[in-house]
């Protein structure tokens, strides 16, 4: 780090968040945003909300809340993959009991010691880029009051391709989609309530013009614009750093080349048409806010009644999710550690006795 602030320099920092589903383009905006001199982006943690629900009373960060704090992030598996001076953040943690401080701002002390593979200059934001937190968006709001979110969407449909060729998110389209929608319309509602924290970017306009948006992107997050950021050889080294091969091949093949749009449509060859209209019937009303317009015009009385019940168990799945999020903290990395998700072995059940999707 090229610069040594102090506590409540790195507290004051504005922190902000990408928020958006899984494949829809928010490593790829990482990565752009990774390479700016001025911003401090690491990679995903998914864990983080879940050391929000297990610190969210505590109002006094004494010794042992700050020690327990400390060892908990060190523990994540997430977080072994991120490069960090755990001493520097260790010194900083022992005068942390003498002051009035909260749960985001540990964070901050966390994500700025984060070392990223490009270089930095002055750092004037962090950021976090988690799809999982585009499910929590409300509770990111409200235990990071004044951060700033770039909504970032992408076509249903295109999202529903990419996210069903991988096993290891939902099993079941329908709750691939409820999940986009859920999302969508949750964000968007706190746009309303807060419009100068928010700013929507399509992935579609991100690629398209991945000049203008970044500019834009810029200007929201009051950091100098630089266009040779885009230049793919700024990134190139440093992905390959950051990211082993095979995660490149299976999940990210053209994230070191130049952005572009061959992937806009391609969900019009990879899904079925069956598949294009469960999309439709269920996201199509929330995709037309986004300019994403259904194709499908009429529904049988047997199909939708096909996809309720299919979207009753999405609800289901919900309630399960919000039970699990009120686990005790220890119980809830047990389960994860054992990789059984009991919704999901619900609906692979319902898939066997039942039919597929």
């Amino acid at each position: 780090m090229p610069q040594n602030p102090t506590i409540d320099q790195i507290r004051k920092l504005p922190f902000f968040f990408i928020l958006g589903r899984p494949r829809s383009g928010t490593t790829l905006l990482r990565t752009l945003l990774d390479v700016h001199p001025n911003i401090i982006i690491p990679l995903e943690n998914p864990s983080m909300i879940h050391l929000y629900f297990k610190y969210r009373y505590v109002k006094h960060w004494d010794v042992k809340n700050l020690n327990n704090i400390f060892c908990d992030f060190k523990n994540l598996n997430f977080i072994k993959s991120w490069k960090l001076d755990w001493e520097g953040i260790k010194d900083i943690f022992e005068n942390l009991s003498k002051m009035q401080i909260s749960f985001h701002e540990i964070i901050k002390l966390f994500y700025y010691h984060y070392q990223s593979e490009f270089t930095k200059e002055e750092i004037r934001c962090l950021c976090d880029k988690t799809p999982l937190n585009s499910l929590y968006s409300k509770e990111i709001s409200r235990v990071f009051p004044g951060a700033k979110c770039i909504h970032l969407v992408r076509d249903y449909r295109a999202n529903l391709a990419s996210m069903s060729k991988h096993d290891v998110f939902s099993p079941s389209l329908t709750g691939i989609l409820m999940q986009w929608k859920k999302s969508v319309n949750q964000i968007s509602k706190l746009t309303v309530e807060n419009p100068q924290r928010f700013f929507l970017v399509r992935y579609e306009d991100l690629v398209s013009d991945p000049e203008g948006t970044y500019k834009l992107i810029c200007n929201f997050l009051k950091v100098k614009y630089m266009p040779e950021l885009l230049d793919p050889e700024y990134r190139k080294n440093a992905i390959n750093n950051i990211y082993a091969s095979e995660f490149l091949n299976q999940w990210q093949p053209d994230l070191s080349g130049k952005i572009s749009t061959s992937n806009i449509e391609k969900w019009k060859i990879d899904l079925s048409a069956d598949s294009i209209r469960k999309a439709d019937y269920i996201a199509g009303k929330t995709g037309q806010r986004f300019q994403y317009y259904s194709l499908s015009k009429a529904y049988s009385p047997v199909f939708i009644l096909k996809v309720e019940i299919k979207k009753l168990l999405f609800h289901l799945n919900e309630m399960n999710r919000y039970l699990y999020d009120r686990l005790p903290y220890k119980m809830k990395i047990r389960i994860r550690n054992r990789k059984f998700i009991l919704s999901h072995k619900f609906i692979q059940f319902y898939q066997k006795q039942f039919g597929k999707r």
